[in-house]
């Protein structure tokens, strides 16, 4: 009988080919997964999570440009390794954990020792969903229909007098707008710069989507996404506000 235990742990990848640097072998930070006898091991994403801390790590390394960049890559030598731990260097030992701590949250809520078909397969990409910031995957489903609803009114008022406002309208969001940029910010600024034309618009979608807008943005407005992130910044906490903090 497998002992109901959730194992996750970091460690350097020594398979993976190193990076020398003053004549010292840099390797990636892995993390290894034992849940009931089942294994993997996956990336760790502490490079991702680095990102926004570049001054505290070029006070750590003394402002060695190189060791910053392989730090902030996610590779470690042993000694450098076990010097973070020890130290508890900030904020890459508390990232380390914090990162332990979700991994083993999604597990749990995965329940592997009552679903027989829980799996460690592809974790990493389970990984990742988990993480992502939650405002960003609203943001970017809510922008794809509204693409979706403009470019269907622009090709119902083609060549229509009687739906040449539309037309006109749709034609401008469409090809004249950056849709690289968030849905919140259009929408903030097309409500303060042409509210009529936006309005217009949106008595012309679906209704559900409509409602699914106006949701959004009053989240948007009450969720104070810059205080959570430099909360969990200063905690040296994984700084995205995710499916994770509704849940636990």
């Amino acid at each position: 009988m497998h002992s109901k235990k959730i194992t996750v742990k970091h460690y350097l990848n020594k398979r993976a080919k190193p990076r020398i640097y003053r004549k010292e072998e840099y390797y990636p930070l892995y993390i290894q997964l034992i849940v009931d006898a089942k294994k993997a091991q996956i990336k760790s994403r502490l490079s991702q999570y680095l990102s926004i801390y570049h001054s505290e790590i070029e006070q750590f390394t003394r402002k060695d440009s190189d060791l910053d960049k392989l730090i902030l890559s996610g590779y470690f030598t042993e000694k450098l390794f076990d010097k973070v731990h020890g130290d508890k260097i900030f904020p890459i030992a508390q990232l380390l954990k914090d990162e332990v701590s979700v991994i083993t949250k999604i597990i749990i809520h995965q329940k592997p020792f009552e679903n027989k078909n829980f799996t460690l397969n592809n974790f990493s990409i389970e990984y990742k969903k988990h993480v992502t910031e939650i405002t960003e995957i609203i943001d970017d489903s809510i922008k794809e229909s509204y693409r979706k609803s403009l470019n269907k009114l622009f090709l119902e008022s083609v060549d229509k007098d009687d739906l040449k406002k539309t037309f006109n309208i749709a034609n401008f969001f469409i090809h004249y707008i950056n849709w690289n940029l968030p849905f919140s910010n259009f929408y903030e600024i097309t409500y303060e710069v042409i509210p009529s034309e936006l309005k217009y618009i949106e008595n012309h979608i679906d209704q559900s989507l409509h409602t699914a807008i106006k949701a959004y943005m009053a989240y948007h407005s009450k969720v104070n996404i810059v205080k959570r992130f430099m909360d969990k910044q200063d905690w040296g906490r994984i700084s995205t506000l995710s499916y994770l903090d509704w849940t636990t």
